[in-house]
C-alpha cells in the first residue's frame, strides 16, 4: 500500500504520496506550477527557476524549487504570492532574451509572466520597456533548459553537453569516435525541447554556425 503524508497547500490540506517531490504532488492534484526544465521521466534539474514555492520553516517562509523538494508530513506550502510572481517574472525575462522561439506557446507563456509583474507595478516604465527589448544572448531560440542534454544522456547517446558560462553558455553537439554520430532517428531531444529549437535532430541544431 502506498504511504501517504499530509501537506498544506495554499491553506488546503491534501494527502500525497510520500515518495514524490512537491512539483509532482501538486500536478497530481491538478495544481499547476510552471516548469520549463522539468520532465517526469528525467531527474529534476532546477535550472529554470519557475517552479518556486514558499515553505514554512520555523515561522519563516523560505523559497524553494518545487521540483527538487521532497514532500514530508506537515509541510506547509504557498504557491502564489507577490514575491513568487516577481521571482518567476525575473526568470521569464532571462529566458526571453533568447527569443524568438519557434514554439510561440512557450514565448507567450513567458511574456505573460512578465506582464503579471507589470500589472502589479503599472507605474514602472522600465518593466514595459523590458518586454519590448528582451534580447542579447548568443543562443537565439534555445533557452538552455538542459532537457535535451539530460534526455540524450538518459538514452545512452551522450552527444550533447554544456560549454562556456554566463552569456557564452551554450549546448554543443559531441561527435563519437572517428566522427560517427548515430544521431538523427530517435528525435528524443526534439520531443522534450520546450522552445521548439530542435526541429530535426541535435546534430543539426547544435552544430550550426550560431553555436
Amino acid at each position: 500500500m502506498q504511504e501517504l503524508v499530509e501537506i498544506t497547500v495554499d491553506g488546503k490540506n491534501m494527502a500525497v504520496s510520500a515518495d514524490t517531490t512537491v512539483l509532482q504532488a501538486l500536478r497530481e492534484h491538478d495544481i499547476y506550477l510552471p516548469a520549463l526544465c522539468y520532465h517526469p521521466h528525467l531527474e529534476a534539474y532546477g535550472s529554470c527557476g519557475l517552479c518556486l514555492v514558499e515553505i514554512l520553516n520555523d515561522d519563516n517562509w523560505e523559497t524553494k524549487h518545487a521540483c527538487l523538494l521532497k514532500v514530508k508530513d506537515g509541510l506547509q506550502i504557498r504557491t502564489d504570492t507577490s514575491e513568487l510572481r516577481l521571482l518567476r517574472s525575473w526568470a521569464a525575462k532571462i529566458f526571453l532574451r533568447h527569443r524568438p522561439f519557434l514554439n510561440h506557446k512557450t514565448e507567450n507563456f513567458l511574456l505573460n509572466l512578465v506582464q503579471d509583474e507589470i500589472k502589479e507595478k503599472p507605474e514602472d516604465e522600465n518593466l514595459t520597456k523590458c518586454i519590448k527589448d528582451l534580447s542579447g544572448y548568443m543562443t537565439e531560440g534555445c533557452i538552455l533548459c538542459g532537457l535535451c542534454v539530460r534526455m540524450c544522456s538518459k538514452i545512452g547517446k551522450h552527444h550533447l553537453t554544456f560549454l562556456g558560462k554566463g552569456k557564452n553558455l551554450r549546448i554543443s553537439f559531441v561527435r563519437g569516435k572517428s566522427g560517427e554520430t548515430s544521431c538523427g532517428n530517435c528525435r528524443a531531444c526534439c520531443h522534450v525541447c520546450p522552445a521548439g529549437f530542435i526541429t530535426s535532430n541535435a546534430e543539426q541544431a547544435f552544430s550550426a554556425k550560431l553555436y
